[in-house]
């Protein structure tokens, strides 16, 4: 059986950190895509506050999963 995959570009962000923005993307997309197989970081980014220190992460991810058979 040979695997086909799909991939889909999602965005999200934290307020903690970059992992934490990460794992919130793919939390979500978790719900409504199954067979989830991997992530590739394509953006990061950020804001940052008035004293020079990060306020907000964001990320962009390139989400792999499997495609399923049509049973």
């Amino acid at each position: 059986m040979n695997v086909v995959t799909k991939t889909v570009r999602l965005s999200g962000g934290s307020e903690r950190s970059i992992e934490d923005a990460i794992s919130t993307v793919l939390a979500r997309a978790a719900t409504s895509i199954e067979d989830i197989a991997s992530f590739e970081i394509v953006r990061v980014g950020g804001e940052v506050s008035s004293s020079g220190v990060p306020s907000s992460y964001d990320v962009t991810l390139d989400i792999t999963f499997n495609v399923r058979e049509n049973p």
